[in-house]
């Protein structure tokens, strides 16, 4: 999200950009999501809240996957700082830029997960149909793609040095 106001902000210090697994204006899906992360958090329900991120970050093969380990997950993922993650879970519910958008005049290339729990699938859709730039949706993962996919960091890479 950050990116995305230096780049209209900024021009002059940006010339290509990459958006993974982002948004340019908050949805249901978001507001839902990270108000309930912050609910949990300030109740100090840290399970809870270590879980319910796994759960809506991964994709459904990952989390089962690793669903046995979710406990300890929880143990050694928690927050440092329950305070600065509230800060930075309601800093997340601010992001507007999307009427905006049309001040980024680098390339832009789009990354997007059709299983995003956090952000939408659609999110990246609407980023990439308003700046009319390269977009590639991974059907079957979700907002952690950029640690599941495998490919992820190579598609960045040839995006940048292309």
């Amino acid at each position: 999200m950050i990116a995305q106001y230096l780049a209209i902000d900024r021009p002059d210090l940006v010339s290509k950009l990459v958006l993974a697994v982002t948004l340019s204006k908050n949805n249901n899906t978001v507001v839902d999501v990270i108000r309930n992360w912050i609910e949990l958090a300030e109740q100090g329900n840290m399970k809870r809240l270590v879980t319910d991120m796994a759960e809506k970050m991964y994709s459904d093969v990952y989390v089962k996957r690793y669903r046995l380990f979710m406990p300890l997950l929880a143990i050694l993922q928690k927050p440092k700082d329950t305070q600065r993650f509230i800060i930075l879970a309601k800093a997340c519910l601010t992001c507007n830029a999307y009427d905006e958008l049309n001040k980024i005049k680098c390339p832009v290339f789009v990354i997007g997960a059709q299983q995003d729990k956090v952000v939408s699938g659609e999110a990246s859709k609407k980023i990439a149909e308003q700046l009319d730039c390269k977009l590639y949706i991974y059907d079957k993962l979700g907002h952690a793609v950029y640690e599941e996919a495998k490919d992820f960091n190579k598609k960045v890479y040839d995006f940048l040095m292309g």
